[in-house]
């Protein structure tokens, strides 16, 4: 989105970037990011980044700014900006539960939010991270009690270091791919340490990308993310999106990425003036 001269997770002269996953990753003379987004990014992409600090004011483009923290991932943010006709703040990708490697969300209120909608129907119904893990653990004691290796196929940046914390907590040794390595020294850099890394760990962690996935999954293997057998998701769920919108509480709301069409329809039924936008939307405040 473009609002006046300024990117929210689009390349513009000055753009923000909400988080360090690829699909987010934008290009500008600048890019505003916190500290962690600009070093996992820099694992895969160059360019400027200006590290902000959550809760500190600045200025991006004509705009005064804040950045709060948004739970997707380590360093993930969303942004509040201070514009003529009112706040506005975008979310980026965002977690309303908190997760074991990602700083505790906090929504902050706004005239204007634009807000993630990638689970935004009520289908989308996760457990509390905390009874997802116990699913997590029982399905990788049933494995090794059965002489089997359990293989988890995750996300590589945020989910995969996710995944090895929620292990390491409860035991268990893991062998994670060499970029999961790679993200996971950089955690360690912000305070998020690994001690159960192992060539031969008794849990194999593979990319999610990994070919015909889903197509041959054994019964010791398991796809863990909010469309995966495993419902344990860095995005929240339907039922989080509406908390997010009821902490905001804004005059009006713009709905990206998803099911973003649905779930500004559902909003407008319970009252909100909510649009849908795509991600090169456009406004001029």
């Amino acid at each position: 989105m473009i609002i006046g001269k300024v990117g929210l997770d689009s390349s513009a002269r000055f753009t923000f970037q909400s988080h360090a996953h690829t699909d987010h990753f934008v290009s500008g003379e600048v890019i505003f990011a916190t500290r962690a987004t600009k070093y996992l990014s820099h694992l895969r992409k160059g360019g400027f980044y200006r590290e902000v600090d959550f809760g500190k004011r600045f200025y991006i483009g004509d705009f005064k700014a804040r950045l709060y923290p948004a739970g997707h991932m380590l360093g993930s943010a969303g942004i509040k900006l201070w514009l003529e006709g009112g706040t506005l703040f975008y979310t980026g990708d965002t977690k309303w539960f908190r997760l074991r490697t990602a700083e505790k969300s906090r929504f902050p209120g706004a005239d204007f939010l634009i807000i993630e909608a990638t689970f935004g129907v009520p289908s989308f119904t996760f457990p509390a991270p905390r009874e997802a893990e116990k699913k997590l653990v029982a399905f990788v004691e049933e494995a090794l009690d059965r002489g089997k290796r359990p293989v988890l196929y995750v996300n590589q940046t945020g989910k995969a270091q996710e995944v090895m914390k929620i292990l390491e907590v409860h035991g268990y040794t893991v062998r994670p791919s060499g970029t999961m390595v790679k993200v996971a020294k950089v955690y360690s850099k912000f305070g998020v340490e690994f001690g159960n890394i192992d060539k031969e760990g008794e849990v194999v962690l593979r990319s999610y990308r990994s070919p015909d996935v889903e197509n041959s999954l054994s019964p010791w293997e398991l796809t863990v993310s909010g469309f995966g057998g495993l419902k344990l998701s860095n995005h929240a769920d339907f039922w989080e999106l509406m908390r997010i919108v009821e902490k905001v509480n804004p005059e009006k709301i713009f709905t990206v990425y998803g099911f973003a069409e649905e779930f500004a329809r559902i909003l407008r039924g319970l009252g909100y003036d909510a649009l849908p936008i795509k991600s090169g939307f456009v406004l001029k405040p």
